[in-house]
């Protein structure tokens, strides 16, 4: 093999080599409307529905009298993102409520540190099914929050369950992760 041939072939290398590397960069972006789309069609990881739903109230509030004697528990839990020094935990850890009536609650949450911290909770629910049902009216979740140091805050949350909500489900979780942004 002579020169010529040699850099030949080094350069339809590289030419792969780089067409590999823009080709994972890209799939590194369109990974998360996959996973979205995914979560959406499978119901898998609880993936909740971010959006207020303050119209849902009046479309649940004439399905009520169906669903007076079912009750669903709503339990409360937190997952610790192991580098968060930050306190939070649920007001309560489970409510019995009925499909179609607001439901409101708090986490609470101090910073210990002596830092500003700025964070976002991310929920989820078990099971993944659940969470198509689960319309949050307000929740602190929807934004960024913000806490000087030694500040504690209670965060609420306001929700309903759709009516729809199939019998099988007796019970759910639902569950926050603070992140810290850096800012």
């Amino acid at each position: 093999m002579n020169i010529k041939e040699r850099d030949i072939k080094q350069k339809k290398t590289v030419r792969k080599l780089l067409y590999a590397v823009a080709g994972m960069f890209a799939f590194s972006f369109a990974l998360v409307p996959f996973y979205t789309l995914f979560c959406k069609v499978t119901g898998l990881n609880g993936k909740v529905d971010l959006t207020p739903s303050s119209h849902i109230i009046s479309r649940h509030a004439a399905n009520l009298l169906q669903s007076e004697e079912r009750w669903i528990t709503v339990e409360f839990d937190v997952t610790h993102n192991q580098n968060m020094p930050l306190e939070f935990e649920p007001q309560h850890k489970k409510l019995v409520v009925r499909p179609g009536v607001t439901n409101a609650t708090s986490y609470y949450a101090k910073n210990p540190t002596n830092r500003t911290m700025t964070i976002q909770a991310i929920p989820s629910i078990t099971p993944g099914t659940a969470a198509r049902y689960l319309k949050k009216i307000e929740c602190f979740c929807f934004q960024r929050q913000t806490l000087k140091p030694g500040e504690s805050a209670n965060m609420p949350i306001k929700f309903v369950l759709d009516s729809d909500m199939p019998k099988d489900i007796p019970r759910f979780t639902l569950s926050y992760t603070l992140f810290e942004l850096k800012t």
